[in-house]
């Protein structure tokens, strides 16, 4: 006969199947990265030709970036590049004196022979992939460097990055780096979270030949691809994760190129992060909904299947982590045997700790590819696999959210013109309590009281990752 337990274990196996997946998915793309020198260098080699500059548009999104649009459209002029074959766009959507910035910036750029204009909009239809729709209308480049208001690419972009285009890519990529990496613990974990799932996930997938997303950030694509997969769909939240779904399910490919850094702005508040991961959350729940049958039905090969539906399910993850711990904390209280058991099981830590392993020297070898000291990064080693648990909440509804269409919000992270550990973020902008953050304090308090029954039962995993959710989500919370 079947037990309650032997029913509860197997639902739990199931819901950190996803996890497990994504986890050992990761071993894999890190140990391939350290590939990508000697692929580059054979590409490299292929691209001797002398550049013939073609037609290149580049478009600055844009929406209420008041402290930032200025230093976005100075950076995208002073790019090295022929002025007759280069247009500026500003796709702007601000509802603030960001409009009024960027038109005076437009105007005095306008004067020293650029050709440069805003497209503004009075109402935000269809969030930024609606922006770069509408932009698409006016461009005239066969190429679109896209680029963010807080992204500041740098001078030679376009003269090392297109000879990469002779290999029949549809995008480019660009290895992101980090204006205000060191301005609090925050930006340093933040930074340090990008630098593993852009950087070296992004070259690792390169050198398998599998998809990956491109960097909305900064990124350089075709436009006649653009055109031909439908541009952009509307009213998605992860524009880039969309275009890179139907550019790889259409038999398309990308390359990311690790020499060419693009700083960026991170947000110095967690909340920021938090709320900006469960848009990208929602946003591949979306994702999942439109195009996961639709990769399945292209002709594209299985792995290449089976990674691009990676891309648009890591959220899975972070729903096993949350089933798993609540299940296992109240079966300590109702007397669940395999619920709390299974935390204190050596096989099944050991499979959670081998990836965890992996991935701890995955962050030391970031680190090293951005130059940034181990010994100063100390407590954002520590730190960084509880701020992704403590994710666990706002990213799970939102994937839901996403997945079945109920509705969508887009959160705007916040930028604040900080660079390097100069500049201010307090009194600019705040981040007010929405329906998931009273649901996260009344789950993170929850989760206080569970820590200290999981201790009290000798079950130290369980309790060490409940206390760490409570104690960051009410943080977080309180520095709004």
């Amino acid at each position: 006969m079947i037990t309650a337990d032997t029913l509860l274990l197997f639902f739990l196996i199931v819901t950190t199947l996803p996890a497990f997946v994504i986890s050992y998915n990761y071993i894999f793309l890190t140990i391939a990265s350290l590939r990508y020198d000697g692929k580059i260098e054979r590409i490299k080699k292929r691209l001797d030709e002398p550049l013939d500059p073609p037609n290149v548009t580049i478009i600055i999104s844009s929406f209420n970036e008041r402290y930032v649009i200025e230093r976005a459209i100075d950076a995208a002029a002073s790019i090295d590049y022929p002025k007759n074959k280069l247009q500026i766009i500003v796709a702007d959507d601000s509802t603030d004196v960001t409009y009024k910035i960027a038109k005076d910036k437009v105007k005095e750029i306008l004067a020293k022979g650029y050709d440069i204009q805003i497209v503004h909009r009075e109402r935000r239809e269809g969030f930024k992939p609606g922006a770069l729709n509408n932009a698409l209308k006016f461009t005239k480049g066969d190429y679109l460097l896209l680029i963010d208001s807080d992204s500041i690419p740098p001078k030679d972009i376009l003269m090392k990055s297109l000879p990469f285009m002779r290999e029949g890519y549809s995008f480019l990529s660009f290895k992101p780096d980090h204006i205000n990496r060191n301005y609090n613990w925050v930006t340093r974990a933040y930074a340090l979270a990008i630098d593993l799932n852009d950087t070296v996930e992004g070259i690792g997938r390169v050198c398998l030949n599998i998809p990956f997303c491109y960097n909305g950030g900064c990124s350089l694509l075709r436009k006649d691809y653009v055109d031909q997969v439908g541009g952009w769909t509307p009213n998605t939240l992860i524009d880039d994760r969309d275009l890179s779904c139907k550019l790889f399910s259409s038999g398309k490919n990308g390359f990311f190129i690790k020499d060419l850094k693009v700083p960026g702005e991170d947000p110095p508040l967690f909340e920021a992060w938090k709320r900006q991961t469960a848009r990208t959350a929602e946003g591949a729940g979306q994702c999942m909904r439109l195009h996961l049958l639709k990769i399945w039905r292209s002709k594209i090969s299985f792995v290449q299947k089976v990674e691009l539906s990676l891309l648009i399910t890591w959220p899975l993850a972070s729903i096993g982590w949350l089933v798993a711990t609540s299940i296992a904390a109240l079966g300590l209280i109702f007397g669940f045997q395999v619920a709390p058991s299974l935390f204190q099981n050596p096989i099944y830590i050991t499979l959670i700790t081998i990836p965890a392993i992996i991935i701890f020297m995955a962050q030391l070898y970031a680190l090293r590819l951005y130059g940034q000291r181990i010994l100063g990064n100390i407590h954002t080693l520590i730190l960084s696999p509880y701020c992704q648990t403590s994710m666990a909440i706002a990213n799970s509804i939102s994937f839901i959210k996403g997945l079945f269409g109920f509705g969508y919000e887009f959160f705007r992270t916040p930028k604040y013109g900080l660079k390097g550990k100069e500049g201010d973020w307090k009194g600019r902008y705040r981040i007010g309590m929405c329906k998931l953050s009273y649901l996260e304090l009344v789950t993170a308090l929850t989760s206080g009281v569970l820590s200290i029954v999981a201790f009290l039962n000798w079950s130290y995993f369980l309790g060490l990752n409940l206390l760490a959710f409570f104690a960051i989500t009410l943080w977080s919370l309180h520095k709004r």
